[in-house]
């Protein structure tokens, strides 16, 4: 054998030998970890060959993708689908090297292994296996989520991002830390889907995994929303919060300013942290029953949840007089939806924008929703349009206790309770 026939060999050899050892670390890694190019050096010492450019060789070819940070701040982590092997050579080439890297097999490399197969009942776990990187997010129904909300046995969430866990002592295992809504990238789709990195699904047992992929949408072309991406994917803090947690934090301040102007609490209890409605969010399933049931939420926060004390307080009249069948007077309960809307007309001092009225108008239409709901037998129809009506009707309804707070905070001894920002400016999503 020649030298340079020798020289190839070696060249080859630990060609085979690196790409087998990233592979190796990568799939015995407790999550899908790269390895640091410098601990790869001691294995190459029988070879009378630089690791460097063997390496340098390897991401050329494909077969090895070089990891600097530079597209996710953590290099151990492969949160995103890697560049081209010529991108990549080119910013091994800008960094003088690979010695600084954390390496990992390219997904043609665990193609070729046929990496997958260590996961046969687990889709999500094996899509990391073969090299799909860690925040690749897969979409799935919204209607995925029913099993969870609908089961006491977890403790689920839904608002721009959700969780759900199995409650202790429970023989679930169920643990999804964090996903996503999603929505379509046309405009005029109200559509809800739900999106989870695979890093997450990696965490569900085979068989929760074989039960989601059975949901998975058609289409994988949605998009995240900005809000759960900024914290999540890109170390961010958000930017606002939703027409449904907005509502919440409105009831709370609205209380806070009655204490402070010395009136009673508006509200007689408040829902925020774990106090949340599990049915208060967006629309897992668009049919006019869900729908129904997310009315009845709005109306028991916002109606039913009035305290009488507060009308008292401001002067208002608790009965009105009424006929019965037989022509005879009494006096009855006045409803407490009819005397905010009676306060507030008394409040306001000036309103160029009728917020006042809409704010009535929209409280009003809750009510009716609510009774016609409870009135009526009805198929659970199934309708697209759900999600547009329920989009719509929380954007206003934030509108109205929105209006009513700000009308609280009129009262001069309410100059001491500091407004958020998130309300004062506001920093709401209309979606």
């Amino acid at each position: 054998m020649t030298d340079a026939e020798s020289g190839r060999s070696a060249h080859e050899g630990m060609k085979e030998l690196l790409r087998e050892q990233i592979a190796k670390l990568y799939l015995e890694s407790p999550d899908f970890n790269g390895v640091a190019a410098a601990s790869l050096m001691t294995v190459t010492e029988e070879f009378s060959v630089d690791p460097e450019i063997v390496l340098t060789d390897l991401v050329a070819e494909g077969a090895v993708y070089a990891n600097f940070g530079h597209e996710m701040v953590n290099p151990h982590i492969l949160g995103f689908p890697h560049q081209s092997a010529a991108d990549n050579l080119a910013e091994v080439r800008l960094r003088g090297g690979t010695r600084s890297a954390v390496l990992y097999p390219t997904r043609a490399t665990l193609t070729a292994m046929e990496a997958g197969s260590r996961y046969p009942n687990a889709p999500y776990s094996a899509a990391l296996a073969l090299g799909h990187a860690q925040l690749e997010s897969v979409f799935f129904r919204a209607d995925v989520l029913g099993r969870y909300r609908d089961d006491p046995r977890y403790d689920y969430t839904l608002d721009i991002g959700g969780e759900i866990r199995a409650r202790e002592g429970t023989p679930l295992d169920t643990y999804l830390t964090t996903f996503s809504i999603g929505f379509d990238r046309d405009p005029d789709s109200n559509e809800i889907v739900v999106g989870v990195p695979l890093r997450y699904l990696h965490d569900l047992s085979p068989a929760e995994q074989a039960y989601w992929k059975s949901f998975e949408h058609e289409r994988q072309d949605w998009v995240l929303h900005p809000d759960w991406v900024r914290p999540h994917l890109m170390g961010e803090f958000p930017e606002r919060v939703s027409p449904y947690t907005a509502i919440l934090m409105e009831m709370s301040l609205a209380n806070e300013i009655c204490d402070a102007i010395g009136y009673p609490a508006l509200f007689r209890t408040l829902y925020e942290g774990a106090g949340r409605p599990t049915d208060y969010g967006y629309l897992i399933r668009p049919t006019r029953r869900e729908l129904s049931n997310f009315i009845e939420q709005l109306n028991k926060l916002l109606i039913d949840n009035l305290d009488q004390r507060f009308f008292r307080r401001a002067g208002l009249s608790l009965t009105e007089e009424r006929r019965d069948g037989e022509g005879n007077t009494y006096q009855g309960q006045r409803g407490t939806m009819n005397m905010l809307i009676e306060w507030m007309e008394r409040t306001v001092r000036h309103d160029p924008e009728n917020m006042v009225p809409a704010a009535a108008t929209t409280l009003k239409e809750i009510r009716r929703a609510r009774s016609d709901a409870a009135h009526t037998l009805r198929e659970n129809e199934y309708d697209l349009a759900a999600w547009t009506d329920q989009r719509r009707l929380v954007i206003e309804a934030y509108f109205a206790i929105r209006t009513v707070r700000q009308l609280l905070q009129s009262h001069p001894k309410a100059s001491s309770v500091r407004v958020p920002e998130e309300l004062d400016e506001p920093r709401v999503w209309p979606f």
